[in-house]
């Protein structure tokens, strides 16, 4: 158990064995006293996004998400940060959603809240659509629901995937030298750029070491992503609109979805495609100026949103437990 003074909530590191083999690691964050339950409307299962780990909530939960004990079980998921990789090279989005689901068995969560970034967001509608009887409210940070893509397309996609999977065993493994330097590459452009504060706080959980020979063949000790290589690559197969719609429509629970004006723009138009699937519940779409990761970039930000929304839905019969 990790503690700290001041207003940090106590952190201790989790390992979760599932029953397929795979061992999830985890951040396990909880206010109030070691005796205080929270209720099952202030309990957390936080996924992070592609190629991230749980460092990504670092940042937002030391912000306390509400004025009562909290408790939050951030996961590497498989693949990612500490966690094992599969054996099975499936990485689908439903296999993640099955792996929540037995680590809210181990924890004895009957009834809890989840919270998932990008990809996260995306295992946490799967995840909503699946346990409508657990789970109490959803909130998705720049994500409204899982990619999708044409059925017609999913050939093409396949090729891509068997063609780069051929060619991944000649795929060198990148080296950094230093944790900083990782830190600086993974801050770089694209989408999905983190500042660089933000990356050093990220990158270490998912950074393992690597020795390489320099030219004159002495060994260089260094870093490399911890992240299975298969995550790197084309996935072999891609959800469906029809696919997605299937789950989405059978969330029960309020949602809550907080845009970034600097995010994935595909994310806009899915709300506007997918809102009329959501009869079944209350939506709220928050939006906030900042990059897709604005969670770590300006977590005060999204901190005051998700306690604003959260204390609103105590008035509703799902969320008020």
């Amino acid at each position: 158990m990790t503690t700290t003074s001041g207003t940090i909530p106590l952190f201790q590191e989790r390992s979760f064995e599932l029953p397929n083999g795979i061992v999830l690691a985890a951040k396990h964050w909880k206010t109030g006293s070691p005796s205080t339950q929270p209720r099952d409307s202030r309990r957390f299962m936080a996924l992070h996004g592609f190629l991230d780990n749980a460092s990504s909530f670092d940042l937002l939960l030391l912000q306390q998400l509400g004025p009562e004990p909290v408790e939050i079980v951030a996961l590497d998921l498989a693949g990612h940060g500490r966690s094992s990789h599969r054996q099975t090279e499936d990485y689908s989005l439903w296999r993640y959603a099955e792996d929540a689901d037995h680590v809210a068995t181990l924890l004895g969560w009957n009834k809890h809240a989840i919270i998932g970034h990008s990809m996260g967001g995306g295992v946490s509608t799967i995840y909503s659509g699946l346990f409508t009887s657990r789970v109490v409210m959803c909130i998705l940070l720049d994500s409204f629901g899982p990619f999708s893509r044409l059925v017609e397309d999913q050939p093409e996609h396949l090729l891509e995937h068997i063609q780069q999977k051929k060619n991944l065993p000649n795929k060198q493994l990148p080296f950094h030298p230093t944790i900083e330097s990782a830190a600086q590459a993974r801050s770089k452009g694209g989408a999905y750029g983190l500042d660089l504060p933000s990356a050093r706080i990220l990158v270490p959980r998912g950074l393992r070491p690597i020795d390489r020979a320099d030219a004159g063949g002495n060994t260089i000790q260094g870093w490399t992503w911890s992240t299975d290589q298969l995550l790197t690559i084309r996935s072999a197969q891609s959800l469906s609109e029809e696919y997605v719609q299937a789950f989405m429509t059978r969330i029960t629970c309020p949602l809550l979805a907080i845009l970034a004006s600097k995010g994935l723009q595909a994310v806009r138009y899915m709300v506007d495609d997918r809102m009329p699937w959501l009869r079944q519940t209350k939506v709220t779409i928050r939006d906030v100026v900042g990059s897709h990761s604005i969670h770590m970039e300006d977590a005060p930000i999204i901190a005051e949103q998700v306690c604003t929304w959260i204390l609103s839905q105590d008035d509703n019969p799902v969320a008020r437990l």
